[in-house]
């Protein structure tokens, strides 16, 4: 540097750097070393609630197990919740993050588009209790076998994010929705006062459902045009589908397409873990309020008839 051999020649700094337009700052600064002081290094064992001391071999194997489960898509934050409900590990997020990252175990796949736009959040329903609020919508789904969509008709308590039924077709009308409803209110137990909040779809908004709801004392609302976030927990749910089944499967026909959305209902409300309901599962947050699986019918994925036509 032109500076520093002037000033050891002799001549004094600040004119040096006056001169030569190098400012006093830099002149001065001393780039930090990259080299770090000597710190206690990560623990290579994690404990359990009973004490037990376990590698951390162990821990990257059971996350890779729960990985490896159909429809598993956890990351991080999430995986720390199940080690630590369903496997007892003592565990923070920060250790399951550096543990993901280390062994190429993070879900990269996963990006979130958020809306901010707050006054959306006034129309969110503001639930209290369970199944007095549920939200339907249908998602179409392409079946490559048969080159052509089938319609999944899907209705979802915003509280437990519970799906009480799901109705499977090549065509959904009206006719279905009043089929479905039936079936959820016939089998679930229902409070005195039910909401159903949908779009504006001829299924949902024809006279003769809107005629059913009202005369079962339902009070049935409609979202604004174009704007799905007020029908926010389906409208997530059809996204976890999208990135769980339908971006992963190619179905042959209608029937591998139900065989699999059986499984994956059984899982969604069994197993998943949702951060909307305190990290746990639809199932284990309605147990925790008094609900058992007799009464929540856990076996009936699909309560709707499946059509063919």
């Amino acid at each position: 540097m032109i500076a520093t051999h002037f000033i050891e020649l002799g001549y004094p700094i600040h004119l040096v750097l006056k001169y030569t337009g190098l400012s006093r700052s830099s002149y001065y600064h001393k780039p930090k070393s990259i080299c770090r002081l000597p710190g206690r290094p990560p623990s290579n064992q994690t404990s359990k609630t009973d004490g037990t001391m376990v590698s951390n071999n162990q821990v990257i194997q059971d996350i890779k197990e729960v990985q490896g489960e159909e429809f598993v898509d956890y990351g991080y934050l999430k995986m720390t919740y199940y080690l630590r409900d369903e496997l007892q590990y003592r565990i923070n997020p920060k250790k399951v993050y550096r543990l993901m990252g280390e062994n190429n175990l993070m879900q990269k796949n996963l990006i979130r588009k958020r809306n901010r736009r707050t006054w959306v959040k006034d129309l969110v329903p503001q639930t209290k209790y369970f199944f007095h609020y549920l939200e339907f919508d249908i998602k179409y789904v392409w079946i490559s076998g048969q080159r052509r969509n089938a319609l999944i008709l899907t209705v979802i308590d915003v509280h437990s994010r519970w799906v009480l039924g799901q109705y499977i077709s090549w065509q959904i009308d009206k006719n279905d929705v009043i089929r479905l409803f039936k079936s959820i209110f016939d089998k679930y137990p229902k409070p005195e006062r039910i909401f159903v909040r949908n779009d504006n779809g001829s299924q949902m908004e024809a006279s003769i459902v809107q005629e059913y709801f009202r005369e079962l004392g339902v009070i049935q609302e409609f979202t604004k045009p174009a704007t799905p976030e007020q029908n926010a927990h389906i409208e997530s749910y059809h996204s976890i589908m999208e990135r769980t089944i339908c971006a992963k499967y190619e179905f042959d026909d209608i029937l591998e397409f139900q065989a699999t959305m059986e499984r994956w209902l059984f899982f969604y409300n069994t197993k998943r873990i949702h951060s909307g309901i305190k990290y746990k599962s639809p199932l284990k947050y309605l147990k925790l309020h008094g609900y058992d699986e007799n009464s929540l019918f856990i076996n009936q994925c699909s309560v709707g008839e499946l059509s063919m036509n």
